[in-house]
């Protein structure tokens, strides 16, 4: 069994963080998602989200690390989403399992 690690996503645009739980490998690929997100949102002249995120998804493995990947680069948008700066959605059901 794969030693599990803390990965945190930081509050961001006032939004709250998160917790998730990964095995090392899949840590590294959320962090990759977060910071991908995070280039998106930040270049005024970027293209498709989904086809930021379809294109860099496809550089890892299918399972754990690209789920991992996803996770960290929709929870980024998400929180923009949910911020002021996104348009203030309300997401009313913010708790969640892995």
């Amino acid at each position: 069994m794969a030693e599990r690690h803390i990965t945190h996503l930081p509050a961001h645009d006032g939004h709250p963080g998160a917790e998730f739980g990964w095995n090392e490998q899949s840590q590294a690929s959320f962090i990759h998602g977060v910071q991908q997100a995070q280039a998106w949102l930040d270049d005024s002249n970027s293209g498709w989200l989904w086809a930021n995120l379809l294109l860099e998804r496809q550089l890892f493995p299918p399972g754990a690390q690209r789920h991992a990947f996803e996770l960290g680069f929709l929870s980024r948008i998400h929180q923009r989403l949910c911020s002021p700066l996104g348009g203030e959605h309300q997401a009313r059901r913010t708790e969640l399992q892995l």
